[in-house]
Formats: C-alpha cells, structure tokens, sequence
C-alpha cells in the first residue's frame, strides 16, 4: 500500500459496496447462480 501523487491512499479500498460489487462481477459465482437457477426451474416444471 503507498501513497499517490495526491497524498491518497491506494491499496485495500474494501468496503461492503464493494466487496459485494467485485462477487456480482465474479464469473466463477456467475456460472454457479445460472447452474442452480437452471435446476431450480427444472424442478419446478417437472411438477
């Protein structure tokens, strides 16, 4: 972690916004909320 040109920090600007934005974004849970919506909705028109 260092300091800008500006005097501001960059590095670990993790906050909750955030940290949940980067999970939204995230292809690995993208493909395993698709996986279980695809079954969820499978199993809801086979009954």
């Amino acid at each position: 972690m260092g300091i800008n040109g500006n005097g501001k920090r960059n590095g670990w600007t993790y906050n909750e916004k955030s940290v949940k934005r980067n999970v939204e974004k995230n292809h690995y849970v993208k493909t395993v909320r698709k996986k279980l919506m695809e079954k969820k909705l499978k199993n809801k028109f086979q009954k």
